[in-house]
């Protein structure tokens, strides 16, 4: 951990909830900080946990859909006379009874049974049955009358005038499309040809980044159960009230009569964000039949249907002086969209989160492209677009440095840049990235960085040293609005409520830790109600890192508010003003005499027995004064075999931006857990769909290949730590980031190693021994 004058807690008044703003406390942490362990672990260990996976409902039908084969296809006829009439079938949906019917994702409308199908794998029918067996004899007696029609599966021919249109999965999503090209967003500042011709060194390179797939531990599964009047779903989703809310839309029901329930999941990484198209047949499913209804998707139906990582294909240019400075950046990019996105419109942000703002340059030009294709549909995965912009800009950057014949280091030290728009000189809330460069370097070994490459590893072996740094922003979504309740209860309990759901990277249990610091009480002494929409007020999905960030202000603000209250009463019994007490260790004493306390509990029996003390925290807007980013860096060694390809990773080391670790276990678990999904970007995952019919050949994770414990190499992370007055505490949310700079310090390294550059991801054996030949 990398301290950088951390204050105790002295956050000025700009947390962004509603209303009143707590102070800071005057007094040091004492649950805040430290490495705590998981609320929830002990049920996962001993296998008490319950998922959505383990509900069994009386009478539950199981249902199963039927895929089409085909990457591009208009149905003439469906006929499911004789699955229906098969023993145990109950209800069968397709567009035969469900024409109209439109599905909501992220309140994205998506006709739920098209007539045209789009890509390999999509859903044709629902079957609901009373064994599972049942369901998959049904779906083989559908009988489907599909006219084959010509497809596209590559971004750049889809963009042509003469390509086959790919149809629309994705209503009214924020921008009309013009053939297959849903939107192109362009960003320009400066002059860029008058950037150019300053420059005296430029280089020019184009990228490829495959879509990459999801492999949750846990497959999606529902188990929806209809009462004649309120629905109640319990899901494998990552955000409770997202549900309730797409599905009210979708099955036009009152939001109140939804309820939502995940008690645990098994993984999500924004694969589960939202109302899956499964979820809402599976309810439609039973409302039609009146019994609960189970959906179970297995892996080959996660791999072919399920919202996948965009694949983007990027032409950049960076131009410099001799002296380093960088004039010029052009930068065209072009997103596969497959089938239907999430992000539609307003493509560019995430793109242009890195290359716009990592370096000082006044001209630069950056298009983004959105491109349908005839594939399985795009959407939220850990980092969505950023590791684009992120991978190509900075191996432009160590290229650059190449011709210059500068060090990597001291060329984005040179430009670094402290505002987010040197132009308008607006700060950032808080920036520490040039600490993180200098951690990462430090412990890498990058001093003797040429001496590493000189090594004698015999003829064919080759080591190297790279570096990256990345700058994203996940600071809270609209709308704003998360909102926590706590109860403190005469017996001395306190009972925080919140409808976020616990994905696995700890969320109960820093929300917890928030208002035991507040209330001045231990991490048990604070009963957390979880995932569940009934009783609980609108919180956000557990994705985008935006937990801690938003639901963390109303925790905290509800939890100050009920410490205050409790103070007014002791300050009644004993004569004090409430502005003279403090709590801590589960005390609540006068600040000028310590000596002078009362217990927690102590004090909750001045709470009327028939009376609670209870409180309601707001997230609110974030401040338009400072631009809201996290930044870090990352350098990995690897080992190159020039003989067989092969690639090592001998060690890579993280630094990260993180404001204050408040969780220091919970930091270290997610940055291992975002490292190796970059390696698995970097050096393993491809989708391989066949060129002739775009079906994914790959469909499950024995032959999609996924990093594990086999190829996890030496591992080390430190937080730079530094006030942060916006967020709860300083703490930045962590999930996220420190995926993106792996892919770039990889391919650095290897570039450093044997003077390869291999700009198409993942970098695989046969790339290095092509290149090599050539």
């Amino acid at each position: 951990m990398v301290g950088c004058s951390l204050s105790k807690q002295e956050f000025k008044p700009t947390l962004p909830v509603e209303g009143w703003v707590p102070s800071s406390l005057p007094r040091e942490l004492s649950v805040i900080g430290k490495p705590l362990n998981r609320r929830d672990a002990r049920e996962k260990v001993n296998g008490q946990a319950k998922y959505s996976t383990d509900m069994i409902i009386p009478g539950m039908l199981y249902a199963k859909a039927l895929r089409c084969p085909h990457a591009h296809a208009r149905i003439r006829k469906i006929d499911t006379s004789k699955a229906e009439a098969l023993p145990g079938v109950k209800a069968i949906i397709s567009m035969n009874n469900c024409k109209e019917w439109m599905t909501y994702w992220y309140m994205i409308p998506q006709p739920a049974f098209p007539e045209e199908i789009a890509y390999s794998g999509q859903d044709v029918a629902v079957v609901a049955a009373i064994d599972i067996e049942a369901a998959e004899r049904a779906i083989q007696l559908i009988e489907v009358d599909y006219e084959p029609l010509p497809a596209v599966f590559d971004p750049l021919e889809a963009r042509k005038s003469n390509a086959p249109v790919v149809p629309i999965l994705d209503v009214n999503v924020n921008a009309t499309r013009s053939g297959n090209v849903h939107s192109s967003d362009v960003f320009q500042r400066g002059d860029i040809s008058r950037g150019f011709k300053e420059a005296d060194v430029v280089v020019e390179d184009n990228y490829k980044l495959p879509g990459q797939f999801h492999a949750d531990i846990q497959t999606r599964c529902c188990v929806t159960n209809w009462d004649g009047e309120k629905l109640t779903v319990y899901e494998s989703s990552q955000g409770v009230w997202n549900v309730k809310l797409q599905l009210a839309k979708s099955l036009d029901l009152p939001v109140d009569n939804v309820r939502v329930v995940v008690n645990y999941m098994g993984g999500g990484f924004g694969s589960k964000a939202g109302a899956q198209r499964y979820v809402h047949y599976a309810s439609k499913l039973a409302i039609i039949t009146g019994l609960p209804v189970r959906f179970e998707l297995n892996r080959r139906d996660e791999f072919v249907s399920h919202p996948r990582r965009y694949g983007a294909h990027v032409n950049l240019k960076v131009g410099a002086k001799k002296d380093g400075t960088i004039c010029a950046v052009q930068c065209k990019c072009i997103l596969d969209l497959g089938a239907g996105s999430l992000y539609g419109g307003g493509i560019s942000d995430m793109i242009l989160h890195h290359i716009g703002e990592a370096y000082k340059c006044p001209n630069m030009h950056v298009e983004v492209t959105g491109v349908y294709t005839n594939t399985v549909p795009t959407g939220p995965q850990r980092g969505v677009l950023n590791p684009v912009g992120v991978f190509c800009m900075e191996s432009s950057i160590d290229d650059l440095a190449s011709k210059l014949n500068i060090d990597p280091v001291l060329l984005r030290l040179k430009n670094y840049s402290q505002y987010s728009s040197e132009q308008k000189k607006r700060p950032y809330s808080s920036k520490n990235l040039d600490k993180c460069i200098y951690q990462v370097t430090k412990e890498i070994g990058w001093s003797q960085r040429d001496e590493i490459a000189r090594l004698n590893l015999g003829k064919t072996k080759r080591r190297g040293i790279g570096m990256s740094s990345y700058v994203l922003a996940r600071t809270g979504y609209p709308p704003y609005n998360a909102k926590a309740q706590l109860a403190i209860r005469n017996d001395g309990s306190i009972e925080l409520k919140t409808g976020v759901v616990e994905i696995g990277s700890g969320q109960i249990t820093v929300l917890s830790m928030i208002a035991a610091e507040e209330l001045g009480v231990s991490l048990d002494d604070v009963k957390i109600l979880w995932g569940d929409t009934e009783g609980s007020l609108y919180s956000p999905s557990s994705h985008a890192s935006r937990i801690t960030t938003e639901m963390g202000p109303a925790v905290l603000q509800a939890a100050a508010l009920a410490r205050e209250k409790l103070f007014q009463l002791v300050s009644r019994k004993f004569g004090l003003k409430s502005d003279e007490l403090l709590s801590v260790n589960g005390k609540i004493y006068v600040k000028s005499n310590p000596s002078l306390s009362i217990s927690f509990k102590e004090a909750c029996s001045l709470i009327p027995p028939d009376e609670e003390i209870f409180t309601t925290g707001s997230r609110g807007y974030n401040s338009e004064m400072e631009v809201y980013r996290q930044f870090g860096a990352q350098a990995a060694e690897v080992e190159v075999d020039l003989e067989t390809g092969e690639i090592k990773i001998v060690k890579i080391v993280s630094a990260y931006d993180i404001g204050r670790a408040l969780n220091p276990k919970l930091v270290q678990s997610q940055f291992y857990g975002a490292i190796m999904m970059g390696l698995g970007i970097a050096l393993y995952e491809e989708g391989d769909f066949d060129p002739k019919s775009g079906i994914l050949l790959n469909s499950d994770i024995h032959q999609y290949r996924i990093p594990s414990s086999l190829e996890t190499p030496d591992i080390q992370t430190f937080t730079v730590e530094a006030d942060d007055v916006h967020y709860p505490y300083s703490g930045k949310p962590v999930g996220e980031a420190p995926l993106m700079g792996v892919l770039p310090a990889v391919r650095n390294a290897i570039f450093h190693a044997t003077g390869i550059k291999v700009n198409e991801l993942p970098i695989s054996s046969a790339k290095i021994l092509e290149l090599e030949a050539n």
